[in-house]
C-alpha cells in the first residue's frame, strides 16, 4: 500500500517539476519576444514559482522515487527502469542548466541578447520532449514494444517542438 501512495505522489511531483521547466522557459519566450514594462515583476513571479515549486518538486520527486525503487528493488533489473534513470540524469542535467540561465537572465533585468527567444523556445521543446519521453515510459513499460513507442512518441514530439522553436 505504501509503494502505491509514493507512487502518486512521484508521478503528481514530476509532473510539476515538468511543469515548472516548461512554464519558466516559456515566460522568458513572452519576455523577450513582446518586451514590456513589466517585465521585473513577471521575473520575480517566475523566480519565486520556480523556487518554492520547481526545486521542491525536483526534490521531493526524486526521494520519492528512491523510496519506491529501495520498496522493489527488482526494478532495477528492468531495462526500462536502467533507461528511466539515464533520463532522470538527463532531466536533472537540463533542470541546472535552465537554472543557471534563469538565474542569470533574471540577474541582468534587461533584454539580453545571448538569452533569444530562439533559444528558450529550444528549452521549452526539449522539456516538452523529456516530459513525453517520460509519459510513454511509465505508460507503455508493461507493454511487449515499450521501446518503439517511446522512441515514436519522443521523436515526433522533439521533431515538432523543435520546428516550432525554429518559428520562433
Amino acid at each position: 500500500m505504501t509503494y502505491y501512495y509514493l507512487k502518486t505522489l512521484h508521478h503528481l511531483f514530476v509532473l510539476i517539476w515538468l511543469f515548472g521547466l516548461i512554464y519558466t522557459a516559456s515566460i522568458f519566450i513572452l519576455r523577450e519576444k513582446f518586451g514590456g514594462s513589466n517585465k521585473i515583476e513577471n521575473s520575480d513571479l517566475t523566480l519565486k514559482f520556480w523556487r518554492y515549486a520547481t526545486w521542491p518538486s525536483m526534490i521531493i520527486g526524486m526521494i520519492t522515487g528512491m523510496a519506491m525503487l529501495h520498496l522493489r528493488l527488482f526494478h532495477l533489473a528492468d531495462l526500462w527502469m536502467q533507461v528511466k534513470l539515464v533520463g532522470v540524469i538527463l532531466l536533472v542535467a537540463f533542470h541546472i542548466k535552465c537554472h543557471l540561465l534563469f538565474i542569470r537572465a533574471v540577474k541582468t533585468k534587461e533584454d539580453s541578447k545571448s538569452n533569444n527567444a530562439k533559444s528558450w523556445g529550444q528549452l521549452v521543446a526539449t522539456g516538452a520532449t523529456l516530459g513525453v519521453f517520460f509519459l510513454f515510459l511509465m505508460g507503455l513499460k508493461d507493454s511487449f514494444q515499450w521501446v518503439s513507442g517511446t522512441v515514436i512518441a519522443t521523436s515526433v514530439t522533439a521533431l515538432i517542438g523543435f520546428w516550432l522553436a525554429k518559428k520562433t
